[in-house]
């Protein structure tokens, strides 16, 4: 029952310090984590009573150029592998939420395994190559795809011999029986978070809190065994500026 009670003052507290409209900058396409996850953000904000202008940019670059520009409320979901390729870091004055961390996992089919020869490798695009090299070397093509469900797709269909994806798409890959996957020990941790500005960074956060805690965040979280966090605003950014470091390569 205390839970239950402090759960519905979160909501009523974030509801009644928020109520303006929100921008949310969708740099996700359909079947990628991006998209899925600002789908579900969009939801939990309208379920309390927020006016959204939800904006699929579908391009990750397109969208840091929009999110840097505008004078608009503004969120948008992001993640740590990317903001050496952006240009985009978490600040004291942008960032809302850690909203949970995964490894990085390599795939290969059976064929691929301990060989020698070139092998085809699928990844996300705008992941740093140099990264990716030092993690499989360098007699590798690299292949970018547009999101998460592409890379699995293309794996499936044998386009490729390996993958570097999310843990989520690793899992299920490796459920089919076609390949292995595990979690890179040298690929660094990718934390998932929420980024904003233009409006109260605490009030946002407590809303966006409460989402998390939504059926189908939960559900979400659940079903790609996503790690979530669980500290204050102040301990999750420091975490965040401590391993965002691991994703610099000679820049």
């Amino acid at each position: 029952m205390k839970k239950i009670v402090i759960t519905a003052i979160i909501y009523l507290f974030g509801t009644a310090a928020m109520a303006e409209t929100i921008t949310i900058l969708n740099n996700g396409k359909v079947g990628g984590s991006y998209n899925a996850r600002s789908q579900l953000y969009k939801e939990g904000l309208e379920d309390r009573g927020h006016t959204v202008n939800f904006e699929n940019i579908g391009k990750i670059g397109q969208a840091v150029k929009i999110f840097k520009e505008t004078d608009q409320p503004t969120i948008m979901v992001y993640s740590t592998n990317q903001v050496y390729e952006q240009d985009l870091f978490h600040t004291e004055d942008n960032f809302l939420l850690l909203e949970y961390e995964q490894p990085m996992w390599i795939c290969r089919t059976h064929d691929a395994v301990n060989q020698a020869k070139q092998i085809r490798v699928a990844h996300g695009k705008g992941y740093d190559t140099d990264i990716i090299k030092k993690a499989l070397g360098t007699n590798i093509v690299l292949v970018p795809y547009k999101n998460s469900s592409a890379i699995l797709n293309a794996m499936l269909a044998g386009d490729v011999d390996a993958s570097v994806n999310n843990q989520g798409k690793s899992l299920q890959y490796g459920a089919s029986g076609q390949g292995v996957c595990e979690p890179s020990d040298v690929l660094p941790l990718m934390q998932a978070t929420v980024i904003g500005k233009n409006l109260d960074i605490g009030s946002m956060r407590e809303v966006l809190l409460s989402i998390t805690h939504d059926k189908k965040f939960v559900d979400y979280h659940s079903s790609n065994k996503l790690k979530r966090s669980h500290g204050t605003l102040i301990e999750e950014l420091d975490s965040i500026k401590e391993k965002t470091i691991n994703w610099k390569v000679n820049r």
